[in-house]
């Protein structure tokens, strides 16, 4: 950030206290507004001002553009709000109020809340293993609402406007009836099927899980082995020189008890190699030899090469199991030559590749391995029974895989650690498996076209986003949407009781649906053996019971668009619905993907999809981290919490910011990042809060008498420069805000503060704000600049910095002020826009030439300051020698020469042709277009004026000509 010039009124306290004959006569600046934040007590009563009491204003107006909606995702209903809350929910709002204040947008803005899911179960359930369904689902509904209560309170501290007394939440009762209709057009639409396949698997929590609730740890390790699978006896084992085995590899050693097949590729070229030590003999792809060789030097290249097309339909037996029972050698495309053997050994249960193979070659798929992450004993072979009960992952059951190996001379080379990136639950923070079970699948695949045609017409914010959230829908084929958990929202299905099969009857579903919306999803968990309740009176109940799973949590947060449409009957609306979605960047295989697959699905009608996209635009932001860009977390003892930032906590090294300097860390952050955060960075923001703060003090201590501003024609040159600086200055922070490109808009800000309007406007103009007659001609022109200054930066920060903005507004005289308009977002942008005919190019290159003039007259100061020829600029008066252009450039300047360049006076001339040999010696010399200008520093022959400080006075302890007539005329 660019440090801001402070404004010190040191040295006119000093000239009162010296001169208490004309203290009362200098106009300092006065004004209610503080420098200081404001108390707690006074915060309450602006959040609730620039909050809920301005949202439901802009609610309810009726002379608005038009409706500008930003939908928001669900945060989950569980535990205190982080940093990322605040970096999400803080950008949304500068967004909100920007398009109100700037676009004369309505704003419809409703929070919401993730409600069901893992987490709340499991802190709701606790250590209470024998509560039954009912129980669970009333202290995980208890609990979730006790979280929104918390929660709001706390968003409310971020200064959002929006209504927290109208949300939505994700287990509400309309919420479920609407999230059913839409699992409803799944079935109509052909998109939903049952099937006994693989999926990701948290054994800790019991429970199938969808890719978007995986997090991949890049450094997991497993342990691998290289196993031998001997070929069959058969005619081309006789011609490869007797028994020889299939070398395959694998890092998941758990999976063997449940192989099925071996895959090779049949486009490769295999080669035999031999170990002559003990005749062993391993097939492995020709393109791997090199690698196979380093792993167990004993063997040696036979020279003998097989097609992989021959090896396709030979069979193999697994000595480990004990059963004697024969495998088939199978093509698999999946198969490569870039690492391992070159063959691949199948357990269908196990992996999705493996199941698809199996489906097409009719191989049995039976989980090995239990919900908990036990081996089945029924679904193991007899080699591997003793570990029948054993967790997969435990270290001693690897050990007793291995030794079995081992033992039936299978293994070809002992476990080495694989460091490779790895599939996480990402609640319990524990590797998962692929593991198969009966679950309900989305036919993705029917529907990804549709959904990639959508996002052509779909913004984001950063570009990157597109190619990130387009990969993972063409990377999809399936979207499995059950769960085994209570706390969710049913899939209304039943079961018969005998096969076990689901009555996916259309006009059934719909029945129950209908039913779920009458009494409501928690009496779907109340046990009953006879459920004729949910069933049409033609269908015998007593055959059927109902079904346990619940739907996918984001399946839930995907239906949140629906809350958008004001009639039930138009899910499959054509049109937008929300303008905006922004979220982290995790969401582009969340809640974006999700939202876009369900109003697809929404929108069909059996065979054809005429959705649009449920969003205009997608913005992502990164996550919070810490300043050594770590994650946060307790154990690490890294974390800042808003509320420390805001009012300050235990941690002394944090800075309080308050709610303004909070927004404002997060609009100096570039924010499509991760952002860092520390008490360093949080400092540094706290002094731009201080600067700008005094700043517009500065500002509106300057207008306390001020009401009447002047014509554009009366301004000054350095008016006039000021207005068209601060034109540019609105034209290019209002194109940040469009962009969203909020750190520039602070960088804009802060550069013009502390360069254009502190360290030369504010310097220059202050001895005449201070002792010129209070109605003098320049002293309304330079109130008329500042009026326009503050309009304009209220307008500009008024979206990052309500609070800030709303102080100012009620510091600010009524008479300067649109009627009626109690805080700036309702004052029209007209009030706050600097008129387009202020732009004003040719004084800007006008004032150009003179600053350079300034900039050079201020080093000389410098070096004349530390020879000791001065103390201050106001003892000098200035020699300026020019040709005629240059000159004619310095007389249209020359009644404010001596105050742009802060001394007590300034004389023109106009060079001689003989200048250069006839010239004193110049004190500084300045190159301008028109011509060089020279000049001389000379001290001032007058006395100091004990009232302006200017050596402007005939006599001692005289005031000076201005300062006589001003004292004079009061």
């Amino acid at each position: 950030m660019i440090p801001l010039r402070r404004f010190s009124l040191a040295p006119i306290a000093q000239a009162v206290e010296k001169a208490p004959l004309y203290s009362k006569t200098l106009l300092l600046p006065r004004t209610t507004f503080s420098p200081k934040l404001p108390s707690p007590e006074e915060r309450q009563i602006l959040l609730q001002k620039t909050g809920k009491d301005l949202y439901l204003w802009q609610k309810h107006r009726k002379d608005f553009k038009k409706e500008f909606v930003l939908h928001d995702g669900p945060p989950y209903a569980n535990g205190d709000l982080h940093l990322g809350h605040s970096l999400n929910k803080i950008l949304k709002d500068i967004i909100n109020r920007f398009e109100l204040i700037r676009n004369d947008s309505k704003v419809n803005y409703v929070p919401g809340w993730d409600c069901h899911g893992l987490p709340i179960e499991k802190k709701a359930v606790g250590n209470d293993e024998n509560l039954d369904a009912v129980e669970i689902r009333r202290r995980c509904k208890e609990l979730a609402q006790s979280m929104i209560e918390k929660q709001k309170t706390q968003f409310n501290d971020f200064a959002i406007m929006s209504d927290l007394d109208d949300t939505y939440v994700t287990m509400s009762h309309e919420y479920e009836k609407a999230q059913l209709k839409i699992f409803l057009k799944l079935m109509e639409n052909g998109l939903l099927s049952r099937q006994l396949k693989p999926v990701w698997w948290g054994c800790e929590n019991q429970t199938a899980l969808a890719e978007a609730e995986l997090s991949y740890k890049p450094d997991h390790q497993s342990l691998s082995i290289y196993v031998m699978f001997p070929l069959r006896d058969s005619k081309l084992v006789s011609r490869l020189g007797g028994d020889v085995s299939l070398l395959i590899w694998t890092s998941t050693p758990w999976t063997i008890p449940a192989n099925k097949a071996v895959c090779i590729n049949r486009g490769f070229t295999y080669t035999i190699l031999r170990n002559p030590e003990n005749g062993r003999q391993v097939l492995v792809a020709k393109d791997l030899v090199k690698s196979i060789l380093e792993l167990d030097p004993a063997y040696k290249e036979t020279g003998q090469e097989i097609g992989g097309d021959e090896l396709e339909g030979q069979t193999y037996v697994n000595p480990s199991f004990r059963t004697g029972e024969i495998f088939p050698v199978v093509h698999g495309d999946h198969v490569t030559a870039s690492t391992g053997t070159g063959i691949v050994h199948n357990a269908p249960a196990h992996g999705v590749e493996d199941y698809l193979i199996g489906k097409e070659h009719g191989l049995t798929v039976a989980s090995a391995v239990d919900e908990r992450g036990h081996y089945i004993r029924n679904n193991i072979p007899m080699g591997f029974q003793e570990l029948a009960d054993k967790h997969i992952q435990s270290g001693k059951t690897i050990k007793r895989v291995l030794e079995i190996l081992e033992e039936s001379e299978m293994l070809y080379k002992g476990a080495s650690k694989y460091t490779h990136s790895y599939p996480y639950d990402w609640k319990a923070n524990q590797p998962v498996i692929q593991r198969a079970t009966p679950q309900w699948f989305v036919n993705v695949d029917r529907i990804k076209d549709t959904a990639l045609k959508l996002l052509e017409n779909v913004t984001f914010v950063p570009e990157s986003g597109r190619n990130r959230l387009s990969s993972f829908v063409q990377n999809r084929n399936e979207w499995c949407i059950s769960r085994q958990r209570v706390w969710g929202v049913p899939l209304p299905i039943v079961y018969h009781k005998e096969t076990h099969e689901p009555l996916e009857d259309i006009e059934l579903v719909e029945h129950i649906v209908y039913k779920l919306g009458e009494l409501g999803t928690d009496q779907w968990f109340v046990p009953e053996e006879n459920i004729s309740r949910w069933l049409p009176s033609h269908i015998d109940a007593s055959q059927f019971y109902k079904g346990k799973d619940t739907m996918d949590v984001w399946f839930d947060s995907g239906t949140s668009w629906s809350t958008l449409i004001k009639s039930d009957n138009d899910l499959s609306s054509g049109r937008h619905l929300a303008d905006v979605y922004i979220e982290g960047s995790d969401q582009h295989r969340g809640w974006f993907q999700s939202s876009l697959l369900n109003r697809i699905i929404a929108s069909g009608n059996g065979e054809e999809f005429k959705a649009v996209a449920p969003y205009k635009k997608i913005i992502t932001h990164g996550f919070t981290l810490d300043k050594e860009n770590d994650k946060m977390s307790k154990s690490k003892g890294n974390v800042i919490v808003p509320s420390d930032v805001i009012s300050g906590g235990k941690n002394s090294s944090i800075p309080t910011l308050g709610v303004d300097g909070l927004r404002l860390w997060v609009a100096s952050s570039n924010y499509t990042l991760d952002v860092s955060v520390s008490s360093e960075v949080l400092r540094r923001v706290l002094e731009n809060v201080k600067k700008l703060r005094v700043t517009l003090k500065f500002i509106l201590g300057n207008l306390q008498d001020f009401e009447s501003p002047q014509e554009y024609d009366c301004l000054s040159y350095l008016d006039k420069w000021a207005l068209s600086r601060l034109y540019r200055l609105e034209e290019s922070v209002t194109a940040a805000y469009k962009t969203h490109n909020y750190s520039k808009v602070v960088r804009d800000i802060n550069a013009h503060m502390s360069g254009e309007l502190s360290a030369i406007y504010f310097d220059i103009s202050k001895d005449c704000l201070y002792t010129d007659a209070r109605d003098s001609r320049r002293r309304r022109a330079i109130q008329t600049t500042l009026l326009q200054t503050l309009k304009t930066y209220i307008g500009l920060i008024a979206p990052i910095q309500p609070i800030l903005a709303q102080e100012v507004w009620d510091a600010l005289n009524d008479k300067l002020k649109p009627e009626g308009a109690q805080s700036p977002f309702m004052a029209p942008w007209k009030y706050f826009a600097v008129p387009e005919d202020n732009l004003n190019t040719e004084v800007e290159q006008e004032m150009q030439n003179i600053w350079k003039i300034r900039e050079s007259l201020s080093r000389t100061f410098e070096t004349l300051k530390l020879n000791g020829q001065f103390k201050n600029k106001l003892e000098a008066v200035v020699l300026l020698y020019s040709e005629k252009k240059s000159n004619e450039l310095l007389q249209r300047h020359k009644d404010f020469l001596e105050d742009y360049f802060l001394v007590s006076g300034v004389q023109l001339h106009e060079k001689p042709s003989n200048f250069a040999e006839s010239a004193p010696l110049l004190s500084f010399s300045v190159e301008l277009p028109s011509g060089c200008v020279e000049g001389i520093v000379k001290t001032s022959s007058n006395c100091k004026c004990p009232r302006c400080w200017k050596y402007t006075a005939k006599s001692q302890n005289e005031l000076c000509a201005k300062c006589t007539s001003v004292v004079t005329c009061k």
